[in-house]
């Protein structure tokens, strides 16, 4: 089996590896000291990480493909970044074999309720002749077990069973009361192009209500989308829309009345980024207790390129002055998540610049420091691969990516021990994933150490990931 590597646009983030500036410095690597941990080996696509605040449990979703099918995966690792038990690994999601597609763009998305419900929605894939793209819709399936098993699919997008369409291009939130929010990028209406949507459930994610057009305007077909809730219960989503002349800018809408309706979008920044094609960067946007809104994103905008971010004290009225996170230079499409902990904020990127990606962790200085380009973010590399993803919460921080179509990640924990006990000791060796035993198979034993010897056969042998960590 050949590992799945990225869509049809590389994404490749180039990143400037600079330092903190003025007192209280928060070393990215202090933060994320966690072992890397391997949870798929190969045949998987971009994932995505969840933290239940409770507790710091830590899930993980991504899109695995063997022989030809498409399945989404979940697994679960303990606040120490190790399998919680022997025979808790991951777990296929999609009740219906192959019901998944993979996308940089569009990944499994993973969040967790406020009872520790495990939400995930992914997209799959129709082939339609005559379509230059697939048709697509979304699907969604809840676990009310932590993740260990998941209920039927069900559809988000209300078109579900009519004319082939597009919808992808996803995320999701859920709210503190449990509501649960989707969007997408809809193509239902090719005459007027693409729109966003917002569909809720507001009954835990048994079922889902009619979508909502979020702007009646043109966004740019291939960019995801970004939700985040505000402390009053605000909803925001950010996207990057199509201006006149093909201009491709961010903007960011707000709902005050549950995803019903929004107001008219924002614009984060003018760019003014001139684009004939979709250069597949969406943003990224959280809201910290205070209300402020965080946003980073990407511009190709010329003198400009690269990757930027601005906050808003005032619902999104208007939005400060951007401030480069990556501006060394012309830096191509580039992908960016956020998170935020206890006033801190944590931006996650991969880094291209020499050809080989690197994934690098970084926080943001507060408001009121100056980002130059060079010295004042402190960006720290945790590894090699693509499309990281990043969640804090419950005093656990994680971070997961893909390298050469495995699955990695890094645990780490505000006090104690970044592993668990067992792992600490050397209690566990590698083993040989087909023939169930303990002696190496293909691994290097002065880099890795197994955790946990975990037979998984979720399609009749044929996917077989490993817990492995890396020194």
């Amino acid at each position: 089996m050949r590992p799945v590597g990225p869509g049809p646009v590389v994404l490749a983030l180039s990143a400037a590896l600079v330092t903190a500036c003025g007192s209280g410095t928060i070393d990215a690597a202090d933060v994320f000291d966690g072992e890397v941990l391997t949870i798929a080996e190969a045949d998987a696509t971009h994932p995505t990480v969840a933290v239940d605040p409770r507790d710091g449990t830590v899930y993980i979703a991504w899109v695995g493909v063997t022989e030809g099918e498409s399945n989404v995966y979940l697994a679960r690792l303990d606040a120490s970044g190790s399998p919680p038990r022997a025979g808790a690994g991951p777990v296929r999601v999609n009740d219906v074999p192959g019901d998944a597609a993979p996308h940089e763009q569009a990944p499994a998305q993973v969040r967790v309720g406020p009872e520790g419900e495990v939400y995930v929605v992914w997209q799959n894939n129709t082939i339609v002749p005559g379509r230059r793209f697939p048709a697509s819709d979304l699907r969604f399936a809840r676990s009310t077990d932590g993740g260990r098993s998941f209920e039927p699919a069900i559809y988000v997008n209300d078109d579900a069973g009519g004319p082939p369409a597009s919808h992808t291009f996803h995320d999701l939130v859920v709210a503190p009361d449990g509501t649960i929010y989707v969007s997408w990028i809809d193509g239902r209406d090719p005459d007027r192009g693409s729109r966003i949507r917002v569909a809720r459930s507001s009954d835990g994610g048994r079922s889902f209500g009619p979508s909502t057009v979020v702007d009646d305007e043109e966004a740019c077909p291939c960019c995801r989308t970004a939700l985040a809730l505000g402390p009053r219960g605000e909803l925001y989503i950010a996207w990057r829309k199509v201006f006149e002349g093909s201009i491709r800018d961010i903007v960011l809408a707000r709902s005050t009345d549950g995803g019903r309706s929004f107001g008219p979008p924002v614009r984060v920044h003018e760019d003014d980024w001139v684009f004939e094609a979709c250069p597949h960067a969406g943003p990224a946007v959280e809201v910290d207790d205070g209300g402020r809104i965080h946003v980073a994103w990407y511009t190709g905008a010329e003198g400009r390129e690269g990757l930027w971010y601005a906050t808003s004290d005032d619902a999104a009225a208007r939005f400060s002055p951007p401030r480069p996170l990556l501006a060394t230079g012309w830096a191509p499409p580039s992908l960016i998540r956020l998170a935020l902990h206890e006033g801190r904020v944590w931006a996650a990127w991969d880094d291209r610049r020499d050809g080989d990606r690197r994934v690098v962790v970084a926080t943001v200085p507060p408001a009121g420091r100056r980002i130059a380009a060079r010295g004042d973010v402190k960006g720290t590399e945790i590894g090699r691969g693509s499309a990281p993803a990043v969640a804090v919460g419950g005093g656990v921080r994680a971070v997961v990516w893909l390298e050469d179509g495995a699955v990695r990640s890094r645990v780490s924990r505000d006090r104690g021990p970044a592993v668990g006990p067992n792992v600490a000791a050397g209690r566990y060796s590698s083993r040989s994933l087909k023939a169930g035993s303990f002696s190496p198979q293909g691994i290097d034993a002065t880099r890795t150490r197994m955790i946990t010897a975990i037979p998984i056969s979720a399609a009749a042998g044929r996917w077989s990931p490993a817990w492995v960590r890396r020194r």
